[in-house]
């Protein structure tokens, strides 16, 4: 854990620094804008701003952090937080306050993305769900301590303000200090509001009552308790309350959403802040205050948890490489939320009083009961080992790359020192840069591939001749190198693969696979380059990669998301091979089906099908017999199946017979010669299939058929005889 931390102790101390002064300004603020007389409904209106400023960060941070860089954000966005509280503690109008709340937002949310996009630029694959969290705790228990220092100085002082102003400009000092560089920011994909409605309209609600229900309690708790004289540290035990209940909840609700049906789970925890929210004020004018505050960890924390739980509800129904995109609309959705919230709730408290606040949060999540039922009686739940995971988050203004179900982008190279100087000298002598290159690869082997895939960026060097020198010094580290090579110069990989395949004659089966399968959007194009060169003299490990990437991509199906396998298209993917192979080596066309088929057996029917289209176009384009020739093959090939993968067997003699119905008798022999339907030991798989009595009744329909054609065209023929003869005698 700790050489974990170590990297972004001072990241972290600057988010901690900025959010402890962020809790002080939200306990601060209200409570000094009701005792400067400001109606409550103002006070909504003004408090509302901050969201308003979190909306347009969140909108428009990415494109900052491109244009200016982290640090500079960064310590823009804690000069500006400073200017903003100092000026709302000298001019508290209303119409100020309003305009520094929205600009406080805007830096939040700006401020929040850098952090947040720093960490994860650092962090690798293992570490980012554990930083993610720390750093989760870390936000919330600023905000919770920030409670706690309004009782240094009378909130009627401006100490109080000038205190959160220190806070928010010291904490540009660590990250300013770092030794880290702030990372390059690529463009991310968007997905349009519509769009996430569509794919999960649960998740899209869900998160916009978060917003609202959370925004609106956070914002008007502390009217609330003012005017029920809850004040000083009792305030801040109150409110302190609220935010230490939206961090432990986190765990129970995590738990319960992982193992059972996340729309009950909700449900649950709907009607609990619906009752509860009702006994609030009847606590409070019990005069039982520490049942009050249990109540209000609950409700808080129940609240808090909306959010997370809309993320795993949505996350259900995407791609993983679309999760960072729906992140980022969620929580659009939830600034929508969370501008109208305090708004509504301190219009209802200024017209009923200060305990509508909780009569207003029943009454809305109750709303949001009806909508969660109605989603159940429309839609069917998935299986609880296809929901995704619950992960502790907090809508800080960013979409977090750390979350470990992002998709994660691995790092082309990693900047060393010896990686920095070979870069430098490739500049200017590119030859030298690969000596250079081959010798620290010698030393260190390990680091080879780190060398060659910084390197393979530099245009002047050729990557045939670059993977050549590596692999020289570190003969193991081949398929590594191959990888990394891949990922850092995509685009020149088909030239990479045309010189392992034309001059590199050892173990470059292997390495063709691992280069297709670092390119999933062009993995068959790989594998067709290669294909092109091994055509001639090596047919037999043609057959041996085919069947090795097949195997890779159906093994790969076992750890996907059931929505990412869903959209695999894994089928496609079979039959596309196939027919890029086989075009490239007619002679070898049922041996590259029966690879494709063995490796991934579910997609030997519609494969079958290509192979069989393939062979009727073939045999009508060449002299001859096509038919017989055509039967021989096919015969051949469910021979070959029924031995190999037996429970596909009938499917795929079924699709054949569609095709080429003279073939029926002999696939139903085929078939029987090899017990596929009356084994005794076959897999029950086969015959507990529900189509598999309709498959051999199918079978023995044809051959019945066309049993019943020939007896037909053999009488219509004597006829036809018997009519001559006649007419001759």
């Amino acid at each position: 854990m700790t050489s974990t931390l170590k990297p972004f102790i001072l990241l972290l101390v600057s988010g901690f620094l900025l959010m402890l002064g962020y809790g002080l300004s939200n306990i601060l603020l209200p409570v000094r804008m009701q005792n400067d007389g400001i109606s409550v409904d103002n006070i909504g209106i003004i408090l509302s701003m901050l969201s308003v400023g979190f909306l347009l960060g969140a909108i428009y941070s990415r494109t900052l952090l491109q244009r200016v860089g982290h640090i500079r954000i960064f310590a823009m966005c804690g000069s500006l937080t400073s200017v903003a509280i100092l000026l709302s503690g000298l001019y508290p109008e209303p119409l100020m306050l309003a305009a520094m709340r929205m600009l406080t937002g805007f830096c939040m949310a700006c401020a929040n993305a850098t952090l947040d996009s720093w960490l994860s630029h650092s962090a690798t694959e293992e570490s980012r769900g554990r930083i993610l969290s720390i750093n989760q705790m870390v936000i919330m228990s600023a905000l919770f301590s920030g409670q706690f220092l309004l009782n240094v100085a009378p909130i009627t002082d401006v100490t109080l303000f000038i205190i959160a102003g220190i806070l928010f400009s010291l904490s540009i000092t660590p990250i300013v200090i770092s030794k880290q560089l702030g990372p390059q920011i690529e463009d991310s994909q968007s997905m349009s509001l519509m769009t996430i409605v569509k794919l999960s309209p649960l998740g899209v609600i869900c998160c916009f009552y978060g917003g609202f229900l959370y925004a609106g309690l956070v914002n008007m708790l502390p009217i609330f308790a003012s005017d029920n004289g809850i004040q000083g540290f009792s305030l801040s035990i109150f409110m302190g309350a609220s935010i230490f209940g939206a961090i432990i909840f986190q765990y129970p609700i995590a738990y319960l959403s992982d193992r059972f049906d996340r729309r009950k789970t909700m449900i649950a925890m709907v009607l609990i802040i619906a009752a509860l929210s009702l006994l609030v004020p009847l606590l409070i004018s019990s005069s039982q205050f520490n049942l009050t505050l249990l109540t209000i960890a609950v409700v808080m924390g129940l609240t808090a948890c909306l959010y997370p739980m809309s993320m795993s509800e949505t996350f259900d129904k995407v791609l993983r490489e679309q999760i960072l995109a729906a992140m980022g609309s969620l929580l659009l959705i939830y600034a929508l939320g969370s501008i109208l919230g305090p708004n509504l709730a301190s219009i209802a408290m200024n017209m009923f009083g200060s305990a509508a606040l909780f009569s207003f949060t029943s009454i809305t999540a109750i709303t949001l009961l009806a909508l969660i039922i109605g989603n159940m009686l429309k839609q069917t739940a998935l299986p609880r080992d296809e929901q995704e995971n619950f992960i502790m988050q907090t809508p800080s203004g960013v979409a977090s790359e750390l979350d470990p179900r992002t998709q994660y982008a691995q790092p082309s190279f990693e900047q060393t020192s010896e990686v920095e100087v070979a870069i430098s000298l490739a500049a200017k002598n590119p030859a030298a840069a690969v000596n250079m290159a081959k010798s620290l690869a010698m030393r260190d082997p390990n680091n080879a591939s780190n060398l060659a895939a910084a390197l393979s960026t530099i245009d002047e060097i050729d990557i045939g001749r670059l993977y050549q020198a590596i692999t020289t010094a570190a003969p193991g580290m081949s398929i590594h190198i191959a990888e990394a090579l891949t990922n850092a110069s995509p685009e020149q990989a088909d030239e990479l693969v045309d010189w392992i395949t034309t001059e590199y004659p050892d173990q470059f089966t292997n390495i063709i696979v691992a280069i297709a399968n670092s390119m999933p959007d062009n993995g068959i194009d790989m594998m067709e380059i290669a294909a092109g060169n091994m055509v001639e003299d090596h047919q037999d490990e043609l057959l041996e990669m085919t069947d090795q990437y097949m195997t890779s991509l159906s093994d790969s199906l076992d750890d996907m998301r059931p929505v990412d396998r869903a959209a695999a298209a894994t089928e496609q993917t079979a039959t596309e091979l196939y027919s890029r192979l086989t075009d490239v080596s007619p002679t070898q066309s049922a041996d590259f089906a029966l690879a494709v088929s063995e490796a991934y057996p579910e997609s030997s029917n519609v494969v079958a099908e290509a192979y069989v289209s393939n062979l009727i176009e073939s045999e009508e384009a060449t002299p001859g017999d096509a038919t017989a020739n055509i039967e021989s093959a096919v015969n051949d090939y469910v021979t070959q199946v029924a031995e190999t993968i037996p429970e596909y067997a009938a499917d795929i003699a079924s699709t054949m017979i569609d095709s080429v119905p003279d073939i029926a008798s002999d696939m139903v022999e085929i078939l029987q010669d090899s017990d596929v339907f009356n084994d005794s030991d076959l897999s029950t798989s086969i015959k507990d299939k529900p189509e598999h009595d309709e498959l051999e009744e199918q079978l023995q329909y044809a051959v019945q058929t066309q049993a019943d054609e020939i007896d037909k065209n053999n009488l219509d023929k004597a006829n036809l005889d018997k009519q001559n003869n006649d007419k001759n005698s």
